[in-house]
């Protein structure tokens, strides 16, 4: 399974727990924030004013090294 825009920041943790301090790059302390834990990673982003297709990227991109390095 991939990140999607809706998918919610609790989720995406629990899934992906390696993917923590790339969050922490893009929204910071808030990535422990529980008032967000429930939101979806688009909403997540705008709130933090940065563009959520390409906050979306950046992490795949993450994912995809993580995995090929692994490999």
């Amino acid at each position: 399974m991939s990140i999607t825009p809706r998918m919610k920041l609790r989720e995406c943790l629990d899934r992906f727990p390696e993917i923590k301090p790339e969050l922490e790059k893009l929204i910071g302390g808030c990535v422990y924030c529980l008032g967000f834990m429930d939101e979806p990673l688009e909403n997540v982003f705008k709130a933090h004013r940065l563009d959520p297709q390409e906050s979306l990227e950046k992490l795949k991109k993450f994912l995809e090294e993580r995995c090929r390095k692994q490999s």
